[in-house]
């Protein structure tokens, strides 16, 4: 490619400049360019070594190091002073180039320590992924905005395997899966509710039995839902000839139930949402239990990230619990 005048000089003085041939790399090392640098701002090897907190003499031997490793002439050295040549103009604009990006990446990891930057990512079933994840989010998004926070809604044994496998750094599970893998620090539990329309029957009653249950249509979360207690169990044969619908999600069975007559049993996270949509929730005379455990991976487990998170998340759970 035919080439104009003046790239043409460019590069026959770079060419010249730079001879491969002498090259010597290394030796090359920080403090010298650093040496270079501040000689290069301060115009004088007595203004570079103030600066550095050094002596003359370490930031002359630093300079011709440089020289030496690179295999430049970096400065014409007569009456005492130094004068930098076209090779030390043009590599103490790289060298500049260079400082600024380290610079740079000192900042960044300044913003990773103090928690301004940094990646969380949350898993959660879906119970939990309604109000009390977005809230524990928006809290700790406030507290380090430039934190970006990624979440899905997964079943437990898939949000398990993913903080295991340090996909995930949190995980809010529930607690009857298998924790293989991770590190449980946190447990709750609490005792699921009974969810009508405004205008159900039973929406008059302080609190709902099993009784009340077997008399009216059941959207039933599955066997092995309700088998986890004996008032489970008892509840589960008590509607097993009124079962309206199957599901496996609380907000499955909250959707069937609205302007009905039937009536299920979902965990309280799910029943606080659908209050907004006009559903009725009701304390239950029997022991059927809603437990949920909060699990890290062992790297996560270091992380002042996932720390500050876990303890936002833990207060957000609480509170609503």
């Amino acid at each position: 490619m035919a080439m104009r005048g003046k790239d043409c000089y460019l590069r026959l003085v770079y060419v010249n400049a730079i001879p491969s041939n002498d090259m010597r790399f290394s030796g090359l090392s920080i403090r010298q360019l650093e040496a270079f640098d501040m000689t290069m701002k301060a115009g004088s090897v007595s203004g570079a070594a103030s600066a550095m907190h050094v002596s003359q003499p370490s930031v002359s031997r630093l300079l011709q190091d440089l020289e030496a490793d690179t295999g430049l002439k970096l400065f014409d050295r007569s009456q005492g002073r130094l004068v930098p040549t076209v090779q030390g103009i043009m590599f103490h604009a790289e060298v500049a180039k260079s400082f600024s990006s380290a610079r740079e990446l000192a900042k960044i990891a300044e913003e990773i320590r103090e928690l301004r930057r940094g990646v969380l990512r949350v898993g959660a079933l879906p119970a939990l992924s309604l109000e009390v994840l977005p809230a524990a989010m928006r809290h700790f998004k406030q507290l380090h905005p430039q934190t970006v926070s990624t979440a899905a809604v997964r079943s437990s044994s898939q949000t398990v395997a993913a903080v295991a496998s340090h996909y995930m750094d949190v995980g809010i599970v529930d607690s009857g899966v298998s924790f293989l893998d991770t590190i449980c620090v946190a447990d709750f539990r609490c005792n699921n509710v009974c969810v009508m329309a405004a205008d159900h029957p039973c929406a008059v009653h302080q609190d709902i039995g099993i009784r009340e249950l077997s008399q009216f249509p059941f959207v039933s979360l599955g066997r092995d839902y309700l088998g986890r207690s004996p008032d489970g169990i008892a509840l589960r044969e008590a509607v097993s000839g009124n079962v309206e619908a199957e599901t496996f999600q609380s907000f499955l069975a909250c959707a069937f139930v609205r302007g009905s007559d039937a009536l299920a049993v979902v965990d309280p996270f799910t029943a606080r949402f659908y209050a907004n949509a006009g559903l009725v929730q009701k304390p239950l005379r029997a022991d059927i239990p809603f437990s949920i455990s909060v699990v890290v991976n062992n790297r996560s487990k270091t992380s002042s990230v996932v720390e500050i998170f876990v303890d936002l998340l833990n207060a957000q759970i609480g509170h609503t619990v």
